[in-house]
């Protein structure tokens, strides 16, 4: 089964979530320099109804470090029960957009982000795909009703 998407087209990506999270320095060390607070993880509050979603996450990495990875997104399915944690874990990588398929389930759901603990600001963004994204099947399918009405 053969999956068609049009992911290169712009139009077909819709901005649901950005915002801003900077760490609260409470402290300061022995040297003078603060001490920060980590962020606690972020619960999205804008619900997705479509199985692909592109999220980018930026930070400031300081000086002379080389940092890749920028936490964790987990999805919470609505379920007439509330918010059911599914379980699953993807990794996010800094500074690039993360396309994320979930399983094709026609269910509304949310998703949370748990950033690195040494983060002490983040950018984050996330795009839901809103493009066609059918299959083979349902192409074929499509085919046999025209046939079928001819």
């Amino acid at each position: 089964m053969t999956r068609s998407l049009q992911l290169g087209i712009e139009s077909n990506w819709s901005l649901q979530y950005s915002n801003s999270f900077p760490a609260v320095s409470f402290l300061n060390d022995a040297s003078g320099n603060p001490i920060y607070q980590k962020i606690n993880e972020i619960i999205v509050p804008v619900t997705f109804d479509k199985s692909i979603i592109a999220i980018s996450v930026n930070t400031t990495v300081p000086v002379g470090r080389i940092w890749v990875y920028s936490g964790y997104l987990t999805r919470s399915l609505t379920t007439a029960l509330g918010a059911s944690f599914t379980g699953e874990r993807r990794k996010i990588f800094l500074g690039k957009f993360n396309l994320i398929f979930f399983e094709d389930l026609n269910i509304d759901y949310l998703v949370s982000i748990k950033l690195p603990d040494w983060f002490i600001s983040a950018n984050i963004a996330i795009y839901q795909y809103e493009g066609i994204d059918t299959t083979t099947i349902e192409d074929n399918i499509e085919l046999i009703k025209i046939a079928v009405q001819a």
